[in-house]
């Protein structure tokens, strides 16, 4: 039996595992002290019992996640209905609205600039399918094409921005850098082109560790946490890989299940297309934290959403902060609400926060989109695989969907061999 490492632990990673634990001796390198990635249930006490509440992966939905809900009818995961209600608070000035409830703040009736800005909310709405459909847009960005369409600041600031940096938990900056193509086909696909066009989202019951308590069972103890690979070198038709612990291995193959440039930074002699490819992917460290302080809320709590952007002015400088309601997300209390802010900028009471942990998420420009086209080059022949949620969008379908596409290459077959045993169950709390 071959032997292969596999290199990170989030989702793409953990599929692989799933799909090859039968036919190849599998060994995991995971640098955290825990299995999973971005899929993270924090455990929170509360009057003697265990609330699980999720911090990276949340929701997913049926039409977009078609692997990932694959996965879960194999699984025999329990869902549960959420929804994805999306709120702004703008407080340098006082402006607060949500997707549920535009009108919240009565004044707004009275705001011709707020109207100018729903207006062009709708525009944007009949007009971003050209991205698609001409390629003149190919190399734009998201700040070419709101500049070319002479969309206002309002709209950039109080909509597009802040809906696309929740989603991609990236800042201003980076956000308007994104490719404009592939951020509308993303609006598209998930149903965000519209008033009335969402889908029914879900959420994992009990939290997300329990698909990947289900999803490890077989190959669990083969999963190294706690030690990180340092050095990836090919030598002889087998490649050589040194661990943090300090021990040397060999093995047959190896799955790079970890972000581009921790591939590209550990992999000793990468060839030209490893290095023209994995380079241009760079990644933006955001900060979870989870805690209680609802102070950092919409101060109409209609507004209240399951996502909500939160714009301060800090030093002088506009900061941004998502704000999961994780009540709304998942009904994990009805003693206390939760909250996962992505990236505070110190406005959170101290004495209300019970963990921080630290992500990554990757950065997505024109060069990536560009590069996102050939790398499934680099699974074509070889010793060393790649995959991870940069081959697409950055989300968790995407990772899962490259570990699906390589495990078809390695297997030289469908991997989903198991038999498709329903539909997950739906559970609908009272």
């Amino acid at each position: 039996m071959e032997s292969i490492a596999i290199i990170g632990t989030g989702i793409a990673g953990m599929g692989c595992g799933y799909f090859l634990h039968n036919r190849y001796d599998l060994e995991f390198y995971e640098q955290n002290n825990y299995a999973g990635g971005h899929t993270h249930t924090v455990y929170v006490e509360e009057d003697g019992r265990k609330l699980p509440i999720d911090t990276g992966f949340i929701v997913f939905n049926q039409v977009t996640y078609p692997n990932l809900m694959r996965l879960f009818t194999h699984l025999k995961v329990d869902i549960q209905p959420t929804n994805m209600s999306f709120g702004v608070q703008y407080l340098p000035s006082g402006l607060e609205y949500s997707s549920t409830n535009l009108f919240a703040q009565r004044r707004n009736y009275l705001s011709p600039r707020y109207f100018r800005m729903l207006l062009q909310i709708k525009r944007f709405y009949a007009e971003s399918g050209e991205v698609l459909e001409n390629e003149r847009y190919a190399n734009y960005s998201l700040s070419d094409y709101v500049k070319e369409k002479n969309y206002g600041d309002d709209f950039i600031y109080k909509y597009i921005i802040p809906m696309s940096s929740a989603l991609w938990s990236t800042p201003v900056d980076i956000t308007l850098h994104y490719p404009a193509k592939a951020l509308v086909q993303f609006f598209k696909n998930h149903g965000l082109l519209g008033i009335n066009t969402q889908f029914q989202w879900y959420t994992v019951q009990q939290g997300s560790w329990q698909y990947r308590d289900k999803l490890i069972e077989s190959f669990r103890n083969k999963i190294l946490t706690g030690n990180a690979a340092t050095s990836v070198s090919r030598e002889n038709q087998k490649v050589k890989i040194i661990g943090s612990d300090g021990r040397v291995k060999e093995y047959d193959k190896v799955i790079f299940a970890c972000h581009a440039d921790q591939a590209l930074r550990i992999l000793q002699s990468s060839t030209d297309l490893e290095r023209k490819l994995l380079a241009v992917f760079q990644y933006q460290k955001n900060v979870a934290t989870l805690h209680t302080d609802e102070n950092v809320m919409p101060r109409v709590k209609s507004t209240w959403s399951a996502w909500n952007y939160r714009v301060e002015k800090i030093g002088g400088e506009l900061t941004t902060t998502t704000v999961y309601d994780m009540n709304c997300l998942q009904r994990v209390s009805d003693k206390k609400n939760y909250f996962v802010s992505i990236n505070d900028p110190g406005v959170i009471d101290p004495s209300k926060i019970i963990r921080k942990i630290d992500y990554e998420h990757p950065i997505f420009t024109p060069d990536t989109y560009r590069a996102q086209h050939e790398l499934q080059k680099l699974n074509e022949n070889g010793v060393c695989y790649f995959c991870g949620s940069y081959f697409r969008f950055g989300f968790h379908e995407d990772a899962f969907t490259s570990a699906v596409n390589l495990c078809t290459k390695l297997l030289e077959n469908d991997p989903w061999e198991v038999q498709n045993t329903g539909n997950p169950r739906v559970v609908v709390s009272s």
